[in-house]
C-alpha cells in the first residue's frame, strides 16, 4: 500500500468519531435534573418525592435499576442520618444479568416524571433521634441518548451517570 493510500485511510478513520458524535450528541449536565422532597405526615412518617426532568433536546432512555423510578426500594439511592449516625438500609438488593426494554425509562425531551416512595420501607427511623439528614443520589447504570440504539444494552456496554438529587434536613 502506498504512503499516500495509508494517509488516506488514517484521515478517513480520524473523522468517523467525530461523525459518530454528531450522529449520538452528547449527554450534558443539566439535561438531566432532578428535584428531592420530604414530607413528614401527622403520625411522623416521612414520604419521599423525585421529579425526573430531561431538560435537553433528546430523549433519553434510562435503565431504572437501583432508583426511586424502578418502582420500590430495589437499592440504595437515598442515604439516611442522624446526629447519632448512619441509619442502616433495610431495602432489597438485586443482582442482576443482562437488562430487557422493560427495565428502562423513556424520558422524551421536556418530559418531567414523579416518584413517591415511603422512607418507612427502606430505613427504621428512630423515634427522638433529633433531625433526619437525607441524601439523594444514585448512579444510572446504562443512558441512550436518542432513538439509538434501542434497549436493552448488554452490561458490557453500557455507558453509565451519577445523579445527584440534592439532600434535605428534617426537623422531626
Amino acid at each position: 500500500m502506498s504512503r499516500r493510500t495509508l494517509l488516506r485511510h488514517a484521515t478517513s478513520l480520524l473523522l468517523l468519531p467525530l461523525t459518530m458524535a454528531q450522529a449520538h450528541p452528547a449527554l450534558q449536565p443539566a439535561d438531566l435534573m432532578c428535584q428531592f422532597k420530604a414530607d413528614v405526615d401527622a403520625a411522623g412518617q416521612v414520604s419521599l418525592h423525585f421529579t425526573l426532568r430531561n431538560a435537553g433536546r433528546h430523549d433519553l432512555h434510562l435503565l431504572r435499576w437501583g432508583s426511586p423510578f424502578e418502582g420500590g426500594w430495589f437499592g440504595r439511592f437515598v442515604q439516611a442520618s442522624t446526629p447519632q449516625g448512619e441509619l442502616p438500609f433495610q431495602g432489597a438488593l438485586r443482582k442482576r444479568g443482562d437488562p430487557s426494554a422493560q427495565d428502562y425509562l423513556l424520558l422524551r425531551a421536556g418530559q418531567s416524571l414523579d416518584a413517591e416512595l415511603s422512607l418507612a420501607d427502606a430505613y427504621a427511623l428512630p423515634v427522638g433521634a433529633g433531625p433526619l439528614h437525607l441524601k439523594a443520589g444514585w448512579h444510572w447504570h446504562d443512558v441512550i441518548v436518542g432513538s439509538s440504539p434501542r434497549p436493552p444494552r448488554q452490561r458490557a456496554r453500557h455507558q453509565g451517570l451519577d445523579q445527584d438529587c440534592g439532600d434535605i434536613t428534617l426537623n422531626r
